[in-house]
C-alpha cells in the first residue's frame, strides 16, 4: 500500500483591488488517477466574515465517483476536513464546493493503492485551538491493519504549521495568502501512516493562530458486505432523518431502510437536446407494514422526522465499486394497504434541481444579503411609501423619512426615483431629497433608523455601505452635506460628509466621552452626477474609508461603543437638524463586523457592472448562492477560455434554476444532476473531440453492449431551424444566422436565443454553431434500453453510464447495410421491481457533438473535414 500520486490546490480572496471571484467558488482540482486505487481529499479552509452558516465543504469527481465524508471539524478561524473516494474509478477533475463563503481554501488530493474494496472507518478524531500553537488527538487501535489519514489546517500562513510526531510521512503542504492581510489565509499539511495500534499526532504552529486537526483510521482490507444474489447488486435505500435541503451532506445521518424498496422508478435529465434539465423524478414502492413510514405514527423508529423533503438516495453495489442511482427529496409519503395486514408507501421525489425554484433578488442586493447583514434597506420602495424596507434576516427595523424641525424649505422628497446608473439593480428606484437652495442649510428631509433598534456594540466592529449621487443640476446648501452618521443619545460618533469648499468626503470622528468632534480627515474628491459607493469600517479603536472599492482614508482613535441611530442624508433627529443634500441614496447596508476587502470589491462591482465580465462558472457559483442554496455541486472552470458574461442585470425575479441553465447553455457547456444528486456544469472546453466510452451493438462477441429490440434510427425534422437569431442579454446585440438551401428544402425554420456571452464575436459563433448542428435532420437514435438484471454483465454500464457520456450505437439489420452514429447521454431511467427481479436502464441520446478543430492536431486540425469552429 502507498501513495502514488498526489495534487494540490489553494485559492485567497485578494487583498487589494481585483477582479472579484465568487464568494463560494467550487475549485477545481486537476488529477489523473488509475482505475481501482482510492482518492483521499483533504481540505482546509478559511471562514469569511460574512458567512451566515458554519461553512464546510462538498467533494465530487468528473468521474462521479462515491465520495464519503470521514470526518470534518469547524473552528473559529476555518475548519478541515477528510473525504474519500473508495475504489475509484479513473477521474480528471475533483470538485470542493463550500457550502458557505470563506476566504480560502488549501487542498490535497491524494491516491493509495493497495486499499481493499470497501469502506470501513475504525475511528474518528479532531481537535481545535482557538488560537493556540498546538492542538493533538490519539487514534484508538483498530481491529486490523489500517491507512490512518490526518489533517491538520491553520488560519495564518505567516505561522508555519509543523508535526513532528514520530510514525507519520507526510504529504504535500499547502497554504494560500492574499498576500497582503491574514483575512483569507489558510495552511494544510495531511500525514498518513499504516498502522495496527493506537496512532497520535500534534500539530503545531510557529506562532498563536487558530489550529484545527481531523484524523480518520480506515480498514485496509474491510469485509465484504453480504450479497445475498450473486446476478444482483447490492442495493440500498437510505434515509437522512431530521435532514433537509439546505442541510450540508457531511452533516447527515444516512440510515438504512433494509427490505423496504419494492420497486423503483428514477428518471433525470432532459427531453430533448436543444431542451433545458428538468428535476428528476424519484418513485418508490415501500414496504411500510409496521407503520414506520407514516408521518402520524409515533411508535415509528423515526418519529418525528419522517417529513417531506427529507433526503434519500439509492445506491447500487456491484464487484466492489458502489453507484449512485438516484438521490433527492422525499417529497409526499401515501399510505395504502393492498390488505390490512400489508401497507406500502408509495413514494415520490425530486432531486436537488427541483429545490431550485426560489426567486433570484437583483445581483447588488444579493451580493450584500450574501454577507448577512444586520440592516439592509435597498431604498427602491413605491413613489407612495414613507419609509424604507428592511430587507435583512431577523430585522425589520426600517429607515424613516424625517423632515428637519426647521421644515423642509423648498426640498420634496420621496421613493421612486430613478436609480439610472447601478446596472446591478437595474429598472431599480431610489431614494431622493431635492429642491433645497443654497441657503437652507437647516432644512430638508432626510433618513432615520432608530432608537429602538438594539444595534451591535461598535467593538465588535461596524461596516456601513451605501451608494450616493448629489444632483450637478441643482444647488447645494453652502456648509457640508452630511451622507450618513452614527450617533447615540450623547451626540455623533462618526459621520461621512461632503465638503462644499473641496468637493471632497471627508470623515468626522469624535470623542467618544465629550462627543466634541477630533478630527475630520478629507479621503478623495467626489464626481457628482454619478454614483458613487461609500464604505466606512470602524470600531472603537478607529475607522476605515472606501470609495468605489478604493481604500481614501483611515485613522486610529478612539470611538463610542454605542450606536442609537442611524442618519443618512443630513440630521433630523434629538442632537441635529439639517446639512441635507440635494441627491438620491440607494442599497444602504449595515454589518456588524469590518468586512474584508474582497467583499467590499465584490460589493461595489456587482452594483456597479452587475459582475459582468464573469467567468460562467464564477457566475453559476454566485446565482447559487444568492439563491440560498450551497448545493453539492461540480462546476467546472471556464475562465480559460475567454468565456466572459454580460452584466447579470435581468436576474431579479427569475427562478434560480432558470438564471442558472441560461448561463450554462450560454457556455456551450453540459448542466445535470449525477446518480449521487450533485449538480454538474461540464463547460464546453472540457467536451471538445470526446470519443465514445461505450459501444451499444447487436455484436456483443465484438464487445459491444446488447440492448433490447426497441432501437429506432431516424433523422428527426422536428429538430430541424435553419434560422437562428441570438441576441445578446443586457446589450441587445443580435446575430442571425441561416441556410439558404435548408430554407429551400424546408421552408423558413426560425429560432430565438438569449445568450449572456460578453464577446460579440461569440455571440456570432454560438448562431453558426446552432445553425450547423440544426439546419437538417441529423442521425437519431432517441433511446437504447439494456437489460442487467437477465445479464449481469451489464451492470457496470447500466450503473455507471452518466449524462454527458458519449456513446456509439450500431445496428446490423439483415441483408441492409450497418447503421452506426455516435450520440451524447442526455437522461437516464431506471426502472426496478424487486419483487419481479427485473431492472431496465434506458439511456435518452442526442446527436453527439461534431469534433472541433485543433490548430496542429494530425486528427483535429484537418481544415477540409467536417469539423467546426469551438466557441
Amino acid at each position: 500500500m502507498a501513495l502514488v500520486n498526489q495534487w494540490t490546490d489553494s485559492t485567497a480572496v485578494s487583498g487589494t483591488f481585483t477582479f472579484p471571484d465568487s464568494t463560494i467558488a467550487t475549485r477545481q482540482v486537476s488529477i489523473n488517477s488509475t482505475d481501482g486505487n482510492w482518492l483521499i481529499c483533504t481540505v482546509s479552509w478559511h471562514t469569511g466574515a460574512g458567512a451566515q452558516s458554519i461553512p464546510t465543504v462538498h467533494v465530487s469527481d468528473s468521474a462521479h465517483n462515491q465520495w464519503v465524508p470521514l470526518h470534518r471539524i469547524s473552528g473559529p478561524g476555518g475548519g478541515v476536513a477528510i473525504w474519500a473516494a473508495p475504489n475509484a474509478r479513473h477521474a480528471r477533475r475533483v470538485f470542493v464546493a463550500p457550502t458557505d463563503y470563506v476566504t480560502g481554501m488549501s487542498t490535497n488530493v491524494m491516491e493509495h493503492n493497495g486499499l481493499g474494496q470497501y469502506l470501513q472507518v475504525a475511528d474518528r478524531k479532531s481537535a481545535v485551538a482557538s488560537p493556540g500553537t498546538s492542538a493533538n488527538f490519539t487514534l484508538t487501535a483498530p481491529p486490523s491493519q489500517a491507512l490512518a489519514v490526518v489533517a491538520g489546517g491553520s488560519d495564518n500562513a505567516t505561522a508555519t504549521l509543523t508535526s513532528a510526531t514520530a510514525g507519520w510521512t507526510s504529504a504535500t503542504a499547502v497554504s494560500g495568502t492574499n498576500g497582503v492581510d491574514l483575512t483569507s489565509d489558510t495552511r494544510l499539511l495531511p500525514r498518513y501512516q499504516t498502522t495496527a495500534g493506537s496512532v497520535g499526532v500534534t500539530y503545531t504552529t510557529s506562532a498563536s493562530a487558530n489550529i484545527v486537526a481531523v484524523g480518520v483510521t480506515i480498514l485496509v482490507a474491510a469485509a465484504a458486505p453480504s450479497q445475498p444474489n450473486p446476478n444482483w447488486p447490492i442495493v440500498a435505500l437510505e434515509a437522512g432523518w431530521g435532514a433537509g435541503v439546505q442541510t450540508p451532506r457531511d452533516q447527515i445521518t444516512w440510515t438504512a431502510l433494509p427490505g423496504r424498496l419494492l420497486g423503483l422508478a428514477a428518471s433525470r435529465g432532459r427531453n430533448y437536446q436543444l431542451g433545458t434539465p428538468e428535476a428528476g423524478d424519484i418513485e418508490m414502492r415501500l414496504r411500510n407494514d409496521d407503520g414506520a413510514l407514516n408521518p402520524a405514527n409515533p411508535s415509528s423508529p423515526w418519529y418525528p422526522n419522517v417529513v417531506d423533503m427529507t433526503p434519500v438516495r439509492i445506491t447500487a453495489t456491484w464487484q466492489g465499486r458502489t453507484y449512485g442511482v438516484a438521490g433527492g427529496f422525499l417529497d409526499s409519503l401515501p399510505q395504502s394497504w393492498k390488505d390490512p395486514h400489508w401497507g406500502e408507501v408509495n413514494a415520490t421525489g425530486y432531486d436537488v434541481w427541483g429545490t431550485l425554484s426560489g426567486e433570484l433578488p437583483n445581483v447588488a442586493a444579493g451580493e450584500i444579503l450574501l454577507d448577512a447583514p444586520y440592516g439592509y434597506w435597498p431604498l427602491n420602495d413605491p413613489e407612495e411609501a414613507s419609509t424604507g424596507s428592511n430587507l435583512a434576516p431577523n430585522n425589520s427595523e426600517p429607515f424613516v423619512q424625517v423632515v428637519s424641525k426647521y421644515g423642509p424649505g423648498s426640498a420634496t422628497a420621496g421613493f421612486g426615483v430613478d436609480q439610472g446608473q447601478l446596472v446591478g439593480s437595474l429598472n431599480n428606484s431610489a431614494w431622493q431629497n431635492r429642491g433645497l437652495t443654497s441657503l437652507q442649510t437647516t432644512n430638508g428631509y432626510g433618513l432615520k433608523c432608530g432608537p429602538g433598534t438594539t444595534w451591535p456594540p461598535v467593538a465588535a466592529g461596524w461596516t456601513i455601505e451605501f451608494w450616493a449621487r448629489l444632483d450637478p443640476s441643482a444647488q447645494q446648501p453652502a456648509s457640508n452635506l452630511t451622507l450618513i452618521g452614527a450617533k447615540n443619545g450623547s451626540g455623533a460618533i462618526i459621520s461621512m460628509y461632503v465638503d462644499q469648499a473641496t468637493q471632497c468626503v471627508t470623515v468626522a470622528d469624535y470623542d467618544p466621552t465629550t462627543h466634541v468632534r477630533t478630527n475630520t480627515v478629507s479621503a478623495t474628491a467626489v464626481l457628482t452626477g454619478n454614483y458613487a459607493h461609500f464604505c466606512l469600517t470602524f470600531d472603537t479603536t478607529g475607522w476605515r474609508i472606501y470609495v468605489n472599492a478604493q481604500l481614501a482614508a483611515q485613522r486610529t482613535t478612539p470611538l463610542d461603543s454605542t450606536v442609537t441611530w442611524l442618519m443618512a442624508c443630513g440630521s433630523a433627529d434629538e442632537t441635529f437638524h439639517g446639512r441635507m443634500f440635494n441627491g438620491s441614496l440607494a442599497h444602504i447596508a449595515v454589518f456588524a463586523r469590518r468586512l474584508p476587502y474582497g467583499r467590499i470589491v465584490a460589493h461595489y462591482w456587482s452594483g456597479l457592472q452587475g459582475n459582468r465580465q464573469d467567468a460562467a462558472d464564477w457566475r453559476l457559483n454566485k446565482l447559487l448562492a444568492m439563491g440560498g442554496y450551497g448545493v453539492p455541486r461540480a462546476l467546472s472552470y471556464t475562465g480559460a477560455d475567454g468565456t466572459d458574461m454580460v452584466p447579470a442585470a435581468d436576474i431579479e425575479g427569475q427562478a434560480v434554476a432558470t438564471a442558472v441553465e441560461a448561463i450554462a447553455s450560454s457556455d456551450g457547456g453540459a448542466l445535470y444532476v449525477d446518480g449521487w444528486d450533485v449538480l454538474h456544469f461540464t463547460s464546453k472546453v472540457y467536451r471538445y473531440n470526446r470519443g465514445a466510452q461505450y459501444t451499444f451493438g447487436d455484436r456483443p462477441d465484438l464487445g459491444e453492449v446488447p440492448y433490447l429490440e426497441d432501437v429506432v434510427f431516424n433523422r428527426d425534422p422536428a429538430q430541424v431551424t435553419n434560422t437562428v437569431t441570438v441576441t445578446q442579454a443586457y446589450y441587445g446585440r443580435a446575430v442571425t444566422a441561416t441556410d439558404t438551401a435548408s430554407i429551400r428544402q424546408r421552408g423558413r425554420r426560425p429560432i430565438d436565443r438569449t445568450t449572456y456571452l460578453m464577446d460579440a464575436l461569440q455571440v456570432a459563433d454560438t448562431a453558426n454553431y446552432l445553425l450547423l448542428r440544426n439546419k437538417a435532420p441529423g442521425l437519431r437514435v432517441p433511446a437504447v434500453t439494456i437489460e442487467p438484471s437477465s445479464n449481469p454483465s451489464l451492470w457496470p454500464i447500466a450503473l455507471g453510464v452518466e449524462i454527458g457520456d458519449v456513446v456509439t450505437v450500431n445496428r446490423r439489420p439483415v441483408g441492409g447495410v450497418l447503421l452506426s452514429g455516435m450520440f451524447e447521454v442526455i437522461a437516464i431511467a431506471h426502472n426496478m421491481d424487486a419483487t419481479q427481479g427485473t431492472w431496465r436502464t434506458t439511456f435518452s441520446l442526442a446527436p453527439a457533438d461534431p469534433f472541433f478543430f485543433v490548430l496542429d492536431d494530425p486528427v483535429y486540425g484537418v481544415l477540409d473535414g467536417p469539423g467546426v469552429l469551438g466557441w
